[in-house]
């Protein structure tokens, strides 16, 4: 018998996540045992900071990754998009299952029409890429807010907001319905590099890393690897306000990208395709970059 640590964190969307990914290994390795180890990252108890330049980069990643390199754990599961663009030395994503629906929704509490929203509807989300892309469709209120999924639903009646954004994949691994919900169109609301995908990390050269492969799916490694190589082209950190989503075109990628100013008030958006994800992800990095550059140095 085989038995492997999972390393994950204690929120409720965590834990949804990492037991379907052991549940699925389970399946797939009928003599696999999985012990469950929680670990607390800085994203969890620094629960009363906010998050601005100060909010560290990996903050809800690096504790995990470091009983990685500890071996205090086999493994661990993340949602790809909390990972920072390069990985530790020694690190591997060993798998990436099969990626989960990638759009935003706004979540609220009466019934609205995305395009008729109230002047000063107050919407809880503290992602700049939420926040500015919110801003360009309406005159609403922005309220910073932290906390789980159920949480930040909660904080709907507990702050007096219209509604909250998140994303509908964590709502749907988890069976979440809330009775109001407005799915936010993905081709303006250009959702996070890598939203709704799971990362499995190992060691490197870990016999875990064989064993977590098998839920490896081709097609979103391919699309997520657009998504992040257009992040890390940028040189982007988790307060700039950036989105980024490939679909799949016969034997090409497509890649949507948006790119907003730091203020979140200036933006530029275009459309790359290739055969190369990664080599996409980098041109249209290098197109935006430019032409943003372009922009907010005219207007000054």
């Amino acid at each position: 018998m085989t038995v492997l640590r999972v390393g994950t964190r204690g929120s409720r969307l965590a834990l949804t996540q990492t037991r379907w990914v052991c549940d699925h290994l389970r399946k797939a390795h009928g003599d696999l045992e999985v012990e469950e180890i929680i670990i607390a990252t800085h994203g969890d108890t620094a629960v009363d900071q906010p998050f601005d330049d100060a909010w560290p980069v990996g903050s809800f990643v690096n504790a995990l990754e470091r009983a990685l390199l500890d071996s205090e754990i086999d493994f661990a599961v993340h949602s790809y998009k909390d990972l920072p663009s390069a990985s530790p030395p020694g690190l591997v994503i060993a798998a990436i299952p099969r990626r989960e629906v990638v759009q935003d929704v706004l979540v609220t509490r009466e019934e609205v029409t995305l395009d008729a929203l109230p002047a000063g509807f107050r919407v809880g989300t503290s992602s700049p890429r939420r926040a500015a892309q919110m801003r360009r469709l309406a005159d609403v209120e922005i309220v910073p807010i932290r906390g789980n999924v159920p949480t930040r639903i909660e904080k709907i009646e507990t702050e007096g907001l219209g509604g909250v954004i998140l994303a509908a994949a964590g709502l749907r691994r988890m069976g979440i319905e809330p009775p109001h919900v407005v799915d936010l169109p993905p081709e303006r609301f250009v959702p996070a590099p890598a939203q709704g995908a799971l990362a499995v990390q190992t060691r490197a050269d870990d016999p875990a890393a064989p064993v977590v492969a098998l839920l490896d799916d081709a097609l979103t490694r391919r699309l997520v690897a657009a998504e992040r190589s257009f992040l890390a082209a940028i040189g982007a950190g988790c307060r700039t306000p950036v989105g980024a989503l490939a679909r799949s075109t016969d034997d090409r990628v497509e890649l949507r990208g948006q790119l907003f100013d730091d203020d979140g008030l200036v933006c530029v958006e275009a459309i790359e395709t290739g055969q190369d994800p990664r080599r996409v992800g980098a041109a249209l990095a290098e197109r935006l970059v430019t032409e943003l550059r372009t922009k907010t140095c005219g207007s000054g």
